[in-house]
């Protein structure tokens, strides 16, 4: 994911700076510089000129973000490697938010046997991305499991 991210500034150029583009690069730079505990309770809506704008479920994470607001856009436009963002406006929308948290992917259930897990997390836990963490799992249990029902002996190709 950090490879991905450091891909971001070449993608926003080669885009022609297209506006789709560049917010869809402010999301992805929004949800690295926030983390996975603002990410329950923060989404970003909407990137209009160079103001995101970001739903929080309270009044309570509107204010402790807008007095974070400075450091985040720091963060963001050195991700973005450029100014893409030069204000953030914190609008309370939880209904967004749980949107958000509903469509993300629900966690992967081992299933038939528990070497599966036993087998892929010790790797999985060295993948610090969350999101590339669930998706390496999904992937690897599928694959597993396939093998384990179709009696193939590994998933070379498959993955």
């Amino acid at each position: 994911m950090n490879s991905m991210l450091k891909m971001l500034p070449t993608m926003i150029r080669l885009s022609g700076d297209n506006e789709d583009v560049r917010e869809q690069a402010a999301f992805a730079a929004w949800r690295s510089t926030a983390g996975e505990q603002l990410a329950q309770v923060c989404e970003p809506f909407r990137l209009y000129r160079k103001n995101l704008i970001v739903a929080t479920a309270s009044q309570m994470w509107k204010a402790e973000l807008e007095r974070m607001s400075g450091r985040i856009i720091f963060r963001l436009n050195s991700l973005l490697g450029a100014p893409l963002v030069t204000f953030i406006e914190f609008r309370i929308d939880p209904g967004h938010v749980a949107r958000a948290r509903a469509s993300a992917p629900p966690p992967v259930e081992f299933r038939h046997t528990a070497e599966l897990k036993e087998e892929l997390t010790p790797a999985a836990e060295r993948i610090r991305d969350e999101s590339l963490r669930e998706t390496f799992l999904r992937a690897a249990a599928r694959c597993l499991e396939r093998s384990v029902h179709e009696g193939h002996e590994g998933c070379e190709g498959k993955a």
